[in-house]
């Protein structure tokens, strides 16, 4: 298990899958289990908040799978993605 876990949420639409990242869990500093740190809050579907853990990707991972969302670098005025 990594030093920390994503928190991502997904959503589908027309088929497709997009995921954003809402924050990070890291292991507590005392006993058992991990501490959530949010930095968005993912739109509830039927009442619920869908949060899912996952390892998290290395960083060349990352940067090549930051258009697969459909943006693209005209969409947004020339920046890259930071994530």
């Amino acid at each position: 298990m990594s030093e920390r876990l994503d928190a991502m949420t997904v959503r589908e639409h027309n088929g497709k899958k997009y995921w954003t990242k809402l924050g990070s869990a890291f292991p507590a500093r005392q006993g058992s289990g991990y501490t959530l740190v949010l930095d968005a809050i993912p739109a509830s579907l039927d009442g619920q908040y869908r949060i899912i853990l996952t390892e998290p990707k290395p960083r060349e991972d990352r940067q090549q799978g930051a258009n697969k969302g459909g943006w693209g670098q005209d969409d947004l005025g020339g920046d890259q993605i930071p994530f």
